[in-house]
């Protein structure tokens, strides 16, 4: 992770009634900070606690409203960090500074240049870990596997790259429904990029390359009404105005786009309704889908698909799946829209991981590679493609602060 490179420095705070061992209630004090409950945080208009006074119990703000540029004090009395940003949205998080348990007058701390200029913040026990670094989105090792992929490389080994630099991307997205995307810090492009607020009302993303001929990185995304929409790539790591595909697809259990399928050149999605038949969905090569096709029955035993990319080497997309018991299976698409006998790439385990996805290449040999989300520490690991479909053994790839969905 990258070091933290702007920090209040808490110790050093004159006018700051700090409680690092926190009371049972806040000290009394001849100021309005006492009007605070505890357990709250408190912003003032005024200095000391004086003027109006915004309440927050818990969570955070991605945009004060009317408060934007008015807070001069404050007071934390909850049990966690929280920390200030001077844009909505925690925007520039590496300009952003914490307090811990305590109160004071923005001007009188050691960042003064906080006062009548916060308009977001974060508070919660992960707080402090990402305040003056990368905040809320997956951040790249320093010492990670990432590389750049060979180039040119085959039309099924081409995604991963959201913003065209030949490097995989990662994806994602927050407690507060921000989706963010993120790049290798030996790629150039070193800070991550906000797509956007409002990604909480979507149930399943997926992505797997240029699905409109545009050359650049697109996204499907299911809201939870049930509506399929296209999110066509920028080539900047965002996405532009989304097209809408259809409705009813709360019916299936779960999406993957896995790239070319049919061998027409225009990559596909994959969608496993919820009786267990899988269906093919041929891309138009516009974002949209032709007639779909059946795959078979019987994939209600899996919990998981992976669109990994040609992981055997033969030239064909591929599909990933994961079964209830733990299992990971390799099942090779055979061009005509459906796979050939599947074999096995994991024997147990794969069920404690709460996300899998396929990146493209992302350790640079020339092979797609899988990415795991662990949860339990927080992290994404890398398990390099092998020879014949097979995985290696794992990398740390990333830091992952407490999203929802990382892909």
């Amino acid at each position: 992770m990258r070091p933290k490179t702007h920090r209040a420095a808490v110790t050093a705070l004159a006018a700051v009634t700090l409680a690092l061992a926190a009371p049972a209630a806040p000290a009394a004090a001849a100021s309005g900070f006492d009007r605070c409950a505890w357990g709250n945080l408190c912003l003032f208009s005024g200095p000391v606690g004086e003027g109006d006074m915004l309440v927050v119990k818990s969570g955070g703000r991605l945009d004060l409203g009317t408060w934007n540029n008015r807070a001069s004090s404050f007071a934390n009395y909850t049990e966690h960090p929280v920390c200030f940003h001077k844009e909505p949205a925690l925007a520039n998080p590496l300009a952003s500074t914490h307090f811990y348990v305590g109160s004071g007058t923005f001007d009188e701390t050691a960042e003064p240049d906080f006062d009548n200029n916060v308009s977001s913040f974060d508070l919660g026990p992960e707080a402090d870990q990402w305040c003056g670094g990368e905040s809320r989105f997956p951040v790249f090792q320093y010492d990670g596997p990432a590389a750049p992929r060979p180039a040119p490389v085959p039309a099924e080994a081409a995604f991963g790259d959201l913003n065209g630099d030949g490097w995989a991307d990662l994806a994602g997205r927050n407690k507060f429904g921000q989706l963010w995307s993120s790049n290798s810090y030996e790629s150039g492009a070193k800070e991550g990029v906000l797509v956007g607020a409002g990604w909480n009302a979507m149930t399943k993303l997926t992505r797997h390359g240029d699905h409109n001929g545009d050359g650049r990185e697109d996204l499907y995304a299911r809201d939870t009404a049930g509506v399929l929409w296209f999110y066509p790539g920028t080539g900047t790591g965002t996405f532009g105005t989304r097209v809408k595909i259809g409705a009813g697809w709360n019916t299936m259990a779960d999406l993957a786009a896995a790239g070319d399928l049919t061998g027409d050149g225009r990559r596909d999605l994959l969608a496993a309704d919820t009786t267990g038949v899988l269906w093919t969905y041929p891309g138009n090569g516009k974002g949209g889908f032709g007639t779909r096709t059946k795959v078979g029955a019987g994939w209600k035993v899996m919990n998981e698909l992976v669109g990994a990319g040609d992981l055997n080497g033969d030239r064909r997309s591929d599909l990933v799946a994961r079964d209830t018991t733990g299992r990971l299976w390799l099942y090779p698409g055979n061009g005509k829209a459906a796979f050939g006998a599947r074999k096995l790439i994991g024997t147990g385990g794969w069920n404690g991981l709460t996300e899998l996805t396929g990146a493209g290449d992302v350790t640079g040999d020339g092979r797609p590679d899988l990415v795991a989300h662990h949860r339990k520490d927080n992290t994404l690991r890398v398990y390099p493609g092998a020879a014949g479909g097979a995985l290696k053994a794992p990398a740390t790839l990333a830091g992952v602060p407490d999203p929802t969905f990382v892909f």
